[in-house]
């Protein structure tokens, strides 16, 4: 054998028995606990938050250096009320990094954690002080391999609103996709995995699993953010709704500095039941952007459709490329087309209009409205009933207003109404509606045979639930109807007023 080689094989050996009884030797005379007070003060210091260590900080040294800690508590700022607590943190890091002033944590793993965030009413947050930037310059750059987050219950709460959320059995994995590139300067790639339950106090028919996967990319030295491959799915039951699947496709990217946010490939579906209707609602956004005050955005289509035991009622969205600014954008044409049928009886609809909008004001309107309107099937009179109407619309996000104004002929009446909505979540609903003259027999299923008594059909439905007025019974609904020339049955009335309250 080479002298120099043995020479080198012997240097080596020497070296690691060096290592690794110096290793042995700390391990046998340091006890990291003895410093529990140093970290506790130090905490307090910096953070004004009130640290306790109940559990034993155990030291490990291979394959890498690590330390678990157990049963850890934090206060809120200026606090002793509890801000957090951790069953067990688990942090390794490699060793030769430090050498480069590189931070290069393999691992960090937390199980057990339940934590309590906070919005005030003036929009601060309790984790302020934690997630701001340190004024002091940085002494190491710092990259962490993989996160394992288990067992979290993490509690949120929002003063503005009143309203409460608990995510349960959260869930968190990122592992980075590349081999520390972080510390040299480059773009990091992360592959994130984060599940979570939910059913908000408020909302007691809400019961939700979520999950949600993407790749994230970080250039902190561009400014640049991708989200690619997201992937989200939710199960589980909302109010009205059971069986729910919702799952979302796409990729996102941000550049803060440049004010730039790309929303590419994305699609929603949606599908549930509802008592014995199934429904079913897919959306498709090829290309949405926004750059500064410039708003762009590709064809937009969205399909529901709902079915049941009778039959099924299906509608389509069309929105055109939008284009524009923040403050004023605008698309060419929004059309919509609707379908329902039940049984013999068909009913269909299309609406369509130039749209305008606001995303500051959060407001839409449909400045030139027109929409038609016919209803075929052996129940109604004649070859069916037609009408088209005219007029506008708007939507106000903020006050969470719609309001509808409307002229046109329907069959052979002519109408004008204002149609209205206030709220999104349980909307109360307004109206007036003038008709100048309106024969009621050329809307009503044909005369039922001699025998049957007037307000049942077969099955034992009442004529209300035939004519599926009944949905109207949970709604909130305000209105008048004026008629000019009522006429029904052989037998006509002049200026009839219907009033319609909650």
């Amino acid at each position: 054998m080479n002298r120099y080689l043995r020479y080198a094989l012997i240097v080596f050996a020497v070296v690691t028995t060096l290592l690794a009884g110096l290793v042995i030797y700390i391990a046998a005379i340091f006890d990291p606990n003895a410093y529990k007070p140093q970290i506790i003060q130090l905490v307090k210091e910096k953070k004004q938050r009130a640290l306790r260590l109940d559990g034993d900080i155990k030291l490990t040294f291979f394959p890498s250096i690590g330390a678990t800690v157990g049963n850890v508590t934090l206060s809120e700022y200026n606090s002793d009320k509890e801000f957090a607590a951790v069953e067990n943190i688990f942090v390794s890091l490699a060793l030769m990094p430090l050498l480069k002033k590189q931070l290069a944590i393999n691992e960090v793993a937390i199980g057990g954690l339940k934590a309590n965030l906070i919005r005030f009413k003036d929009g601060r947050t309790n984790i302020d002080d934690l997630i701001a930037k340190s004024e002091e310059p940085e002494q190491f750059k710092i990259g962490i391999d993989h996160v394992r987050v288990e067992k979290t219950l993490l509690a949120l709460h929002d003063e503005a609103s009143g309203e409460q959320y608990v995510f349960r059995d959260l869930s968190l994995r990122v592992d980075e996709s590349g081999s520390r590139a972080h510390l040299e300067g480059n773009p990091i790639r992360h592959k994130m995995v984060l599940a979570f339950k939910t059913n908000p106090s408020s909302q007691p028919m809400t019961d939700l699993a979520a999950r949600l996967e993407f790749e994230l990319t970080s250039d902190f030295d561009k400014q640049y953010y991708a989200l690619d491959g997201l992937n989200l799915e939710v199960n589980g039951a909302v109010k009205g709704i059971n069986d729910l699947v919702v799952r979302s496709r796409g990729d996102l990217s941000i550049r803060p500095a440049a004010g730039e946010f790309v929303a590419s490939k994305i699609t929603l579906s949606i599908t549930g039941t509802s008592g014995t209707n199934n429904l079913d609602i897919k959306l498709d956004a090829p290309r949405l952007s926004l750059t500064g005050e410039t708003v762009a955005g590709d064809k937009i289509t969205a399909v529901a459709k709902m079915t049941h035991p009778k039959g099924n009622t299906s509608g389509t969205l069309f929105l055109s490329g939008v284009a524009g600014t923040v403050t004023d954008f605008e698309s060419n044409a929004l059309t919509i087309e609707l379908e329902s049928k039940e049984g013999e009886l068909a009913v269909r609809a299309s609406l369509a209009s130039p749209l305008t909008g606001s995303l500051d004001t959060r407001q839409l309107k449909l400045p030139d409205l027109t929409a038609a309107i016919s209803a075929n099937g052996p129940e109604i009179p004649g070859n069916g009933i037609s009408g088209n109407l005219l007029g506008s619309a708007a939507v106000d996000g903020l006050s969470q207003n719609v309001q509808a104004h409307l002229t046109g002929k329907l069959g052979d009446s002519n109408i004008r109404a204002q149609l209205g909505a206030t709220g999104f979540v349980q909307p109360a609903f307004n109206f007036e509606v003038d008709i100048d003259q309106l024969d009621v027999d050329r809307f009503l299923p044909k005369q039922q045979k001699p025998g049957k008594q007037a307000g049942k059909i077969e099955g034992g439905e009442t004529l209300k639930e035939q004519l599926g007025l009944s949905v109207l019974d949970d709604l909130k609904v305000r209105g008048s109807i004026r008629i000019g020339l009522l006429k029904g049955a052989n037998v006509k009335s002049s200026n009839v007023k219907l009033d319609i309250n909650p």
